[in-house]
């Protein structure tokens, strides 16, 4: 007899108030007493991406079904806006955290700080500063490190938009535990995919492949994610090509390898339009190709939909945070690993 599965559990996590109109773009991390730590953006005055906002956390004690403590862990640090937040911990124990900081509509900035006490306390955050010829709008999603096997750290970033500027992706480094970065030696262009594109190379996010190689995702505009190869560990990047399998609005996705199988999982809007419903798919050749599609949710969106996901395999769980636009409220869903190779039905 079968085993049953049983079905997605759902939560808003921070909910929309007139004091708070937006919380999303959230990570989340196991601390080594075994609870987790959810560190998010939280709004206050407005929910736009230039209106006032911090870096909150929350904390759980059983498995992301409760959470309490609230607080603040990065004041706003720039002259208009902190947000868009990730955590990695290291091997050699600490928790890295990446955070954005708007200065301007002009002017944004990756900012990354250290904790060597499960997230009491930071080291003094250090700027990312961008290469000659970049311009002064640079940023990275929530969820957005990783460390590969050789201990490297790599983060995913853009740049542009300013002046009229298509963006494009590149790779953060750091070979020192995160004391100093700098970017890769080329970047991932979408105009190298149509020479009239206006939008560019948005939102990037890396994984390392079981070869070796780093695989690129990228944010759009031609109706397709995107992805491009790295095989010197983010050095230098390949051109982009889009995945057909998998139809994307100008949204970004996120992608995970799932402990418990060694699949990669991607969690995106299958939907050249729309950023809905919220889909999965497994890859089980290291993303050369994707099946088992399925509905993660599709409930109480009319327009926005969702997005700005973070993907945290948990045991035999996997813990998605993502931005209900629509109720412009940081969701949460807690899904058996093992939902994801089910054939997709009405949830």
């Amino acid at each position: 007899m079968s085993q049953t599965i049983p079905e997605p559990e759902y939560q808003i996590v921070a909910p929309y108030s007139p004091e708070h109109p937006r919380n999303g773009e959230g990570d989340i991390i196991a601390l080594k007493d075994g609870s987790l730590l959810l560190a998010y953006g939280k709004w206050s005055g407005g929910g736009d991406d230039f209106d006032f906002a911090e870096v909150w956390s929350k904390t759980s004690t059983d498995g992301g079904r409760k959470w309490g403590n609230d607080r603040v862990i990065v004041p706003n640090e720039g002259k208009v806006t902190t947000f868009s937040t990730g955590l990695l911990r290291l091997a050699n124990g600490e928790i890295l955290m990446s955070s954005l900081s708007k200065d301007s509509m002009e002017d944004c900035s990756i900012f990354l700080r250290k904790s060597s006490d499960e997230c009491k306390t930071w080291t003094p955050r250090i700027k990312f500063e961008t290469p000659e010829g970049y311009s002064n709008y640079t940023g990275m999603n929530n969820g957005r490190l990783i460390q590969l096997k050789s201990g490297r750290i790599l983060g995913a970033g853009f740049d542009g938009w300013v002046n009229g500027r298509p963006f494009i992706a590149f790779s953060l480094i750091s070979d020192d535990n995160g004391d100093t970065w700098r970017a890769s030696k080329n970047y991932v262009n979408i105009l190298d995919l149509e020479s009239t594109n206006k939008d560019g190379a948005q939102e990037p996010g890396v994984i390392e492949l079981k070869d070796g190689r780093i695989m690129m995702w990228i944010r759009n505009s031609l109706g397709y994610v995107a992805k491009a190869y790295s095989t010197d560990q983010g050095e230098t990047w390949s051109k982009p090509e889009l995945i057909k399998q998998l139809k994307a609005p100008l949204a970004p996705a996120s992608i995970k390898r799932l402990p418990q199988t060694g699949d990669l999982l991607i969690v995106w809007n299958n939907n050249q339009t729309a950023r809905r419903p919220l889909n999965s798919a497994i890859s089980k050749d290291d993303g050369e190709t994707w099946e088992n599609i399925k509905v993660v949710d599709d409930h109480e969106v009319t327009s926005w939909g969702f997005a700005y996901t973070s993907i945290t395999p948990l045991d035999d769980m996997v813990i998605l945070t993502y931005w209900n636009g629509d109720a412009s409220s940081l969701k949460m869903a807690r899904i058996d690993y093992r939902w994801f190779y089910q054939p997709d039905g009405c949830i």
